[in-house]
């Protein structure tokens, strides 16, 4: 088993780097509006550090994605095996949560935790926010037997409603 400390730390860092690549070069949303990172001007340092689609697994929202300001609130995901479609029982589902677009604001709400399994593939984040506006849940799966590096290329951003 690994510190969460230390994952904490690596996650961090990654942070920070994707900062300097955002301010160094710019990002913008892709036209699906799937919240997820493109690089503009030809960098592709972010890219490098996190896939854009989760090589290894699937995550599907199978929740609202909007929420009440000040109260607790649970987003549901379903996590799949990308090859085989069944559901990831016993991976590690690690989440942040940032108040605005991906990558736009990196005022971080709290720190990174990890979501409740709650069986057969599901994973429950449960927060609360407490102003009303658009947040970016980063999500990061480790399947079971893969290393830690492994939540960099199965990473997603979820967009987060509070009302």
């Amino acid at each position: 088993m690994f510190n969460k400390f230390i994952l904490i730390g690596i996650v961090l860092g990654v942070v920070a780097l994707g900062i300097f690549a955002a301010n160094s070069s710019g990002y913008c949303m892709t036209s699906q509006n799937t919240g997820m990172m493109q690089p503009m001007m030809g960098s592709d340092m972010m890219s490098g550090m996190m896939s854009d689609v989760p090589q290894d697994i699937t995550i599907k929202i199978i929740s609202s994605q909007q929420v009440v300001v000040g109260k607790e609130s649970q987003i549901t995901l379903l996590v799949l095996d990308k090859n085989t479609k069944k559901p990831l029982g016993d991976a590690q589902v690690i989440v942040g949560i940032e108040k605005g677009s991906p990558m736009s604001t990196m005022n971080m709400i709290g720190m990174m935790f990890t979501a409740d399994n709650i069986g057969n593939g599901k994973y429950v984040v449960r927060f609360t926010l407490e102003d009303v506006g658009y947040y970016t849940l980063h999500t990061h799966v480790i399947p079971s037997g893969k290393s830690m590096h492994s939540m960099m290329n199965n990473h997603m951003d979820i967009g987060i409603i509070a009302k």
